[in-house]
This record gives C-alpha cells, structure tokens and sequence, in this order.
C-alpha cells in the first residue's frame, strides 16, 4: 500500500500535525503496539544488532554549569569571503522561497532575501560546486530547480521527480552528489531513490536510473527515506520505516548502503533480520553527517512527537566497520532531538526540543559525557531550524523565531555574526 505523504519540515511540529505531516511526527506510543520497544531503550536488546557496541544505555551526561563551556578548535583569526544559499519559508507556511547570505573577510554578512517565491513552503537545499538545487517537496510542487551561486534568481533548469504517468506524489526529500554527472534524489513518498544526471540540459535526459529500497517498507510498503551522506564512495541512506497514514514510529530504523560506482547494495553484515543494511538504535532517524576526521556518521533520531516518546537520540556508526553506539539517550530533560552537528571528533551541537517553541542548542563533548547550554540567548528556549558547519568551522544555526541566521563560533561559543532572511530559514548550504 502507498501512503500519501505531505511532509514540510521539523520546525513546527504541532503544524505540521494541522497539515498531516508525513515527517512521522504522528505516531501511536510504542506501549499501544504489539512491537519490540525501541533497542535504545532495553539493557537486553538482541544480540542480532551485532553491530552495536554494548547494548547498555550511555550514563546522561553531565550538564555543566553556565560559567563553563566546552570548546573546540582556536577562535576564528580572520574570516574567509563566503556565500550560502537558505531555503525560506513563511511563519504560516503559505510561501517560500531563497535568500544568499554573503560575508566578506572582514566578518561583514549581508542577505539578498525572497528569490523565487513558491506557494506553500515545503522547500529543502542541496550544493554542489558552484551550483544549489532547491528541493520543492509535495505542497510545493515535486520539482528541484537548480540555479548558479552568481545568478540566484534565475533557474538553470527545473526538473519533476515525479514517475511519468503516475499520480503518486514523489516528495524529494534530499539530494546528494557523486560528480557533477551524477547524483542521487532520495523521494519520501517512494520505494525508489533516482540515479540522476545534474547537468542534463533536457528533463528527458535528468533520470538516469534507481536504486530499490522496497524491502524495507514495512506493512505499508514505503521505507521512508529522510536523509542520505556519501563517504568512502558509499552512499548511506536513512530509512524511518514508520507505518500507516498516521505515521506510527514503531518499527527499527535502518541505513542502507550502496555502491557509488556500481550502484549495488551493500551487505554490510550488521543485520540478524534479513536486511543487508545497518540497524539503527535510535528510531525516526531524520539527520545524517560524516565526520571526515573520525570516519564516523553522525545519526540524530527524532522520536515520536505526537504522542511524544523518547525512542531517538544521537547514534555513531563507523563508515567503514558501520560498527555503531549510542552517544546520547533522548530523555524529558533536553527533549528531543531535531538538530545534530558535529564540529569535531568529539564535539558536536545538538538541538532538543522540548516544546514548539522551546527549543534549545546544546553542545557536548562525548569523550567526556559532558554538555553544556549555547551561550546565545536567543537559541535557548526559542525555535532552531538547520545547523550548518562552513568551511572555516563557524557553525551556523537557523533561528526562525526571529528569521535570522546566527552564526557562532565553537572555539568560544559567541555569536560573531547574524543575519536576517525576510522569511524563516530552513536550510543552508555553502558555496565552494
């Protein structure tokens, strides 16, 4: 059975409920089904997620007072001239559209706002060289429209990613990239991710081929896949495997693996339940990013919203043994998890969500099972979309309470710099 999805973003959960989301953040507790609890919350989870180390929930780390802070890397000499693009969005979600953020080496950052205005705000961002790609999900239309960091308000092209004849409605949810030939479009409301051209000058030529995920679906038949990274010439795929037109969050999550250059699934070994994939500890699983430094994915799980329950959390896997660990349990004293960046091998900034709108950043260190509140006011206790990591390692965070992008720097935690975006930002990404 297909399930139609409508997804928007995490950002307003108890919106996203009005709109019957298909983010999963519609969901039966798992106490109201007949399935095994979530692995991350069992001492004695089975022995098949044999590529777990230890099957014990990490000890809750320590919050550090507010005169302490946890640090990572020397603070920021002199800035680097940069450019990135944000997907924006009305606060009622009844338009989105772009805005460039610039900044300059003397930390001076400027934004041209509202490119390419859309009905509905149902948008997403992918990058590659000098080019981004706007992901126009369901309510905006199943589209993705490239367009050149020098032009942003002109498209070089814009695609469908829709199955020709069909009337299911794909929404692309992300975009990843091999070369400039070659990409992948991950769609949420689909068993199949495309294989795709990017420099394909012709809508005919842009589908290149799929990849099948349908062994994952689940009793509904739709995997659910939310977000995708590639490292080591593998593509890694998260998989929510929610069932039902309400989203339930009750089955284990997944990463799917493949070969970049044969497109072949791998078999990872990780798995006692028939899937070649890696098994995940943390359910609702809707971010992923590689840490280079480590080899090492960075998983947040999200949980169930509605009702809430703490079955995600932050979750590692070794990109090259896919050898995973649970870092962080989510509990009611941070909330849930919705934003996850690392900024080190050890350091990373999450974003719990408590409530719509008390959301707080956190940084942690997990060597040291310590962690401690942002420094900036304005991100605690507020409503914080992206966390973006530049080239340069100043960490930028959507604040879509005041539709501002702040940026900080993690070797003191201060705010260097904010900028306004007219609309909320939802998603930022970086030009080379």
């Amino acid at each position: 059975m297909n399930k139609k999805r409508v997804n928007i973003s995490l950002l307003l959960p108890v919106l996203l409920l009005l709109l019957v989301s298909g983010c999963s953040e519609t969901s039966t507790s798992k106490l109201d089904t007949a399935q095994t609890p979530p692995p991350n919350n069992d001492d004695n989870s089975s022995s098949c997620t044999s590529n777990t180390t230890g099957n014990t929930v990490p000890a809750p780390p320590t919050l550090l007072p507010a005169s302490s802070y946890i640090t990572a890397g020397s603070p920021l000499q002199n800035f680097v001239a940069q450019q990135a693009a944000v997907a924006t969005v009305a606060a009622d979600y009844s338009s989105g559209a772009h805005s460039l953020i610039s900044g300059d080496n003397q930390g001076n950052f400027s934004a041209l706002n509202n490119y390419q205005p859309v009905a509905n705000g149902d948008l997403s961002m992918a990058v590659y060289g000098d080019s981004f790609y706007r992901i126009e999900k369901m309510l905006s239309g199943n589209n993705i429209a490239r367009f050149a960091f020098s032009d942003p308000q002109t498209p070089i092209w814009q695609y469908s990613t829709n199955d020709a004849g069909s009337a299911v409605q794909s929404n692309p949810y992300d975009m990843v990239f091999v070369n400039s030939s070659k990409a992948y479009v991950l769609r949420y409301n689909s068993t199949k991710v495309w294989i795709v051209n990017p420099s394909a000058a012709t809508e005919a030529d842009f589908k290149l081929g799929e990849l099948d995920l349908s062994a994952y679906g689940g009793d509904d038949g739709i995997p659910d896949m939310g977000a995708a990274v590639i490292a080591n010439g593998r593509l890694f795929i998260l998989l929510q495997r929610l069932e039902g037109p309400t989203y339930q969050v009750v089955n284990d999550a997944y990463i799917a693996v493949f070969d970049t250059a044969t497109d072949q699934e791998i078999d990872t070994g990780a798995s006692c339940d028939g899937f070649r994939g890696i098994p995940l500890r943390v359910r609702n699983p809707t971010g992923i990013v590689y840490q280079a430094d480590s080899d090492t994915l960075f998983i947040r799980g999200s949980g169930s919203f509605f009702p809430v329950d703490y079955s995600g959390g932050i979750e590692t896997v070794d990109a090259s043994t896919y050898a995973s660990k649970l870092v962080l349990d989510d509990s009611a004293t941070y909330g849930l998890i919705t934003g996850l960046m690392p900024v080190s091998a050890n350091i990373i900034y999450f974003v719990g969500y408590r409530a719509y709108n008390d959301n707080t950043l956190y940084v942690m260190d997990i060597n040291s099972n310590q962690l401690a509140k942002t420094r900036v006011a304005a991100l605690t206790q507020g409503q914080i979309s992206d966390l973006a990591l530049d080239a340069q390692g100043l960490l930028w965070v959507g604040d879509v309470a005041q539709a501002t992008v702040r940026i900080i720097d993690p070797a003191t935690g201060n705010e260097v710099a904010s900028v306004s975006t007219s609309l909320n930002p939802l998603k930022i990404v970086f030009a080379p």
